[in-house]
């Protein structure tokens, strides 16, 4: 349990003191050798240097990866992303050498904010990994993904701001205490104005020390200070200060260092005199030498004291648990209680802060929004409660720690490592101490942009203008997004504002709001579906054309950004025109066939493709309104470059017909942006006619590039931009409702989702007399499936309308047998079950499956309700 990551785990130093590396030799070998020792004592900035300067010698020597780990661990989570793209660029997903480096690189890119990077790699490497601990955490950050990818960006429940430079260095400070008159701050930290050797001899700067700063009558914090050597003892470590809740005990660790892994960590106790703390003596009955005791926090158990601490004692949950010892008078405490697993998870659990029945923590063991989040549980006398994540403006995507509570419980202190602090490494490095105040009441604005067919816009901006006499007031607070489409604003109360949303290629839309006379907090929730602009003329040849069904129609403005699956807005017109055809020749059964560029690997792009079909085929269902089983999906992959055909030929310049568009022949393009064309023209949706007519009118003008440009994003190693809706309709990625007997600082239940995507309704406005079904999840993922066996699963779903529901049909492919009861009619707010068993027999490859769920009730299409659910596998020999 004591090797996971374990300096950072530790929570003491999120950057380790410097040492100097091994330098001036041109020694391949001795490089390696001292940092391979440096990385075995956690030593990161002496691997990193001796690493670096291996490679910079000679850059053929395996140790990329390497370079990037010690950035991560010493968190410069822009240096680790760079250092391990370069190590992936040209790595298949099939490559299972540096697989546990994909885990690495997953963690730096979601504390990037890079999230489908990240969730790309966590998938890939759950792939071909066989460690089944890590499972667990790539599963656990996959899960924060999800439920954190479009969490507020900002929120004006919670004001936060950084201590000045009093207090905070340009090292890491740790576990900010204040005193009982709330005028004393006491915190640990080095007090070094430059790197140095960590531990040698007895400079004091080289050792943790615990300072303490007091506020002025003008409210601002005085230089610091350190406490004597009563608590400071020389050739040690003295760090994490708690207090008793009169002020009058000082609890805290003295730490013994082996390079930079903690040997011995013990609990010490100062009393308070007129003169200062007297001199600090060991904890009896918590500390051993058999584990570690960090972290103390005072609190009250079942009517008693007790000391909350932080240990790797044998019989975990994970790497590090949260343990209390109750105390029973004349300085002693009783046997260590660990605080269970519903508490404790399987990563590390650290900072353990108790106010009011709240304990408050951080944790790397859950999901979270980046590194450690902050969470709280609640004390109702005999069991803690659900622990919930704390959200936006406390977590970020990184570190956040040690928070503290005093007053009335709106005040407070916590560390973090975002970016804006003072850090002597990246900007990431390294914890500062932020003071913190929660409004007991707030308005936050949510906006989510979106066009007519309801479909994310990125790239988009909105102004929220302040009013004045009902005319804005000012140049109000402009935002723009290219990675997604929810924006997210702090309101003031008694306020008046107009929102405008802006988009190229779209009409502007304005609504007015207001916070006017607000008696309870609120979050107001704002959807704009903006109206495009009219098209260019159409080209001069409007004729319809006759298509025989062996011919394949290429959709030619169904692009994907690079890596991505969702469908562009572009993608509206030639969906509409498919649309018409269906609906011209009822009888017609299609295939959507879709198609990758040539990067990446086999199989990662086989299942990209298959995903883009779906997309394409889910959008007829839900905006067409073209029943499912017409439509059949098929992945390519980049097994079938596009073959030029006269009239693509006609509309480019360095194209003939019959070239087909291999990597050679694109290569051999001129310039890069011809080259990055006609990979465009490769990521392509086509469809042929299955059943039905023999032959076909279209118009092809409709379906043919005026601007074959790409669109933004599609670059290799570009950003594909987010297109999650601001709202997401449904969705597993819920924060939890806190708990009301004692609600933790700044957090609250977002409202409920109602339609999704995956639902015929969606985008329909009128939903009265319709029944709405809503499921515990849509999408599954089963991971692995061995080729040849069965995998059973269920779908529970709960009709949320005010109308009964009946199911008509449920349909998906041989491979997918289902249990329902057809005739059973669910009234409002009756639950039911649909039980799938997945075949994999007949496969021979990875799939995305859906099931369409027909209800006998109609929409206001007059069309069947549709529902559908999904489910993926990763078939093995």
């Amino acid at each position: 349990m004591k090797n996971f990551c374990y300096t950072l785990l530790l929570s003491l130093f999120a950057l380790p003191m410097l040492a100097q590396p091994l330098s001036g030799s041109s020694n391949e070998e001795q490089l390696l050798i001292a940092a391979d020792s440096a990385r075995a004592t956690n030593n990161w900035f002496v691997a990193l240097e001796n690493y670096a300067e291996a490679y910079d010698q000679n850059d053929e020597l395996p140790v990329r990866p390497y370079i990037a780990l010690m950035n991560l661990k010493l968190r410069d989570v822009k240096a680790a992303v760079r250092n391990y793209t370069q190590v992936f660029r040209r790595s298949e997903p099939t490559d299972t050498t540096n697989n546990i480096h994909r885990f690495h690189f997953a963690r730096a890119l979601k504390m990037d904010s890079q999230w489908d990077e990240a969730r790309t790699y966590f998938e890939t490497f759950l792939q071909h990994n066989t460690d089944e601990r890590l499972a667990q955490f790539a599963r656990m950050e996959l899960e924060g993904i999800s439920l954190y990818k479009d969490a507020p960006l900002e929120t004006s429940e919670v004001a936060l701001e950084i201590l000045d430079r009093k207090i905070n260095s340009s090292f890491s400070e740790y576990s900010p205490i204040l005193s009982a008159d709330g005028k004393t701050l006491y915190y640990s930290t080095w007090k070094a104005t430059e790197a140095i050797i960590q531990g040698e001899g007895d400079d004091e700067k080289s050792y943790s020390q615990v300072f303490m700063s007091t506020m002025s009558d003008k409210g601002e914090w005085g230089k610091s200070s350190a406490l004597g050597k009563e608590v400071n003892r020389p050739g040690l470590h003295t760090a994490n200060p708690s207090l008793s809740a009169d002020g009058r005990r000082l609890y805290y660790n003295r730490l013994r260092m082996e390079s930079n892994r903690i040997a011995e960590a013990k609990i010490y106790l100062s009393d308070v005199e007129d003169n200062g703390w007297k001199s600090g003596n060991p904890v009896a009955g918590i500390n051993s030498n058999d584990y570690l005791a960090l972290q103390p926090a005072t609190g009250e158990l079942f009517g008693k004291e007790v000391l909350f601490f932080v240990s790797d004692m044998d019989g975990g949950f994970g790497g590090l648990d949260i343990y209390y010892a109750t105390y029973e008078g004349d300085g002693r405490y009783g046997s260590p209680v660990n605080l269970g697993e519903k508490v404790n998870s399987i990563g590390d659990d650290i900072t353990p802060f108790y106010f009011d029945g709240t304990l408050y923590f951080s944790t790397d063991g859950r999901p979270t929004m980046g590194g450690k989040d902050l969470f709280y549980t609640a004390w109702n006398g005999s069991e803690w409660s659900e622990v919930k994540n704390m959200g936006p403006g406390f977590n970020s995507p990184v570190d956040d720690k040690s928070l503290s509570v005093f007053g009335d419980g709106l005040v407070g202190f916590m560390t973090s490592n975002r970016e804006g602090g003072r850090s002597i490494k990246s900007k990431t490095c390294c914890d500062d101490i932020y003071g913190f105040q929660i409004a007991s009441l707030y308005a936050n604005l949510v906006v989510g942009l979106f066009n007519e067919a309801k479909q994310p816009l990125t790239t988009g901006m909105i102004e929220l203008k302040p009013m004045l006499n009902g005319d804005p007031n000012g140049p109000g607070d402009l935002k723009s997004r290219d990675d997604g489409n929810r924006f997210d604003f702090g309101l003031d109360l008694e306020t008046e504002y107009r929102v405008v949303a802006s988009h190229p290629g779209y009409y502007p839309d304005t609504v007015e709001i207001n916070t006017l006379g607000l008696e309870e907090s609120k979050e107001i929730q704002q959807l704009f579906f903006l109206k495009p602009l009219p098209s260019p003329p159409p080209a001069k040849d409007t004729t319809e054309v006759v298509v025989d069904r062996e011919t394949a129609v290429t959709l030619e403005n169904i692009l994907y950004d690079f890596n991505d699956d969702k469908i562009l807005p572009a993608a509206e017109g030639d969906l509409r025109v498919l649309q018409a055809v269906m609906e011209k020749y009822p009888d017609m059964v299609i295939e959507l066939g879709s198609h990758t560029d040539s990067r990446g690997g086999t199989d990662f792009n086989l299942a990209l493709s298959k995903r883009r079909a779906a997309s394409a085929r889910k959008w007829l269902i839900v905006n067409g309104g073209i029943a499912g089983p017409r439509i059949k999906t098929k992945g390519y992959g980049k097994t079938v470059p596009q073959t030029v055909y006269p009239r693509l030929a006609e509309r480019y310049e360095w194209l003939n017909e019959g070239d087909i568009l291999t990597d050679g022949f694109i290569n051999a393009l001129p310039d890069k942006e011809t080259r990055e064309r006609a990979h465009n023209l490769n990521r392509r949706t086509e469809f042929r006619v299955l059943e039905g007519p023999t032959e076909f009118k279209i118009r092809l003008d409709l379906i043919e590039r005026n601007n074959p440009a790409p669109d933004r994003g599609t670059l290799p190693g570009a950003s594909p931009p987010s297109t999650a809706p601001a709202v997401a309709p449904e969705t597993d990625a819920r924060r939890s409702t806190p708990d009301t007997s004692h609600p933790a600082p700044g957090n609250r239940q977002p409202a409920t989702d109602t339609i999704t995507r995956f639902s015929s309704l969606f985008g329909q406005k009128n939903l009265a007399g319709m029944p709405i079904l809503q499921f515990d999840k849509r999408e599954l993922d089963l991971g692995d499936v061995r080729h040849g066996t069965a995998r059973s699963f269920e779908y529970t779903f709960t009709n949320t309308g005010k109308v009964p529901a009946k199911i008509m049909l449920i349909q998906a492919c041989s491979c997918t047998t289902y249990t329902h009861d057809n005739s059973k009619v669910y009234g409002p707010g009756d639950s039911g079950t649909i039980k799938v068993t997945f075949d994999s027999t007949e496969k021979e490859e990875d799939e995305t499956i859906t099931i369409d769920i027909y209800l006998e009730q109609t929409d206001s299409r007059d069309m069947p309700i549709l529902e559908m659910v999904e489910y993926k596998y990763h078939l093995t020999k």
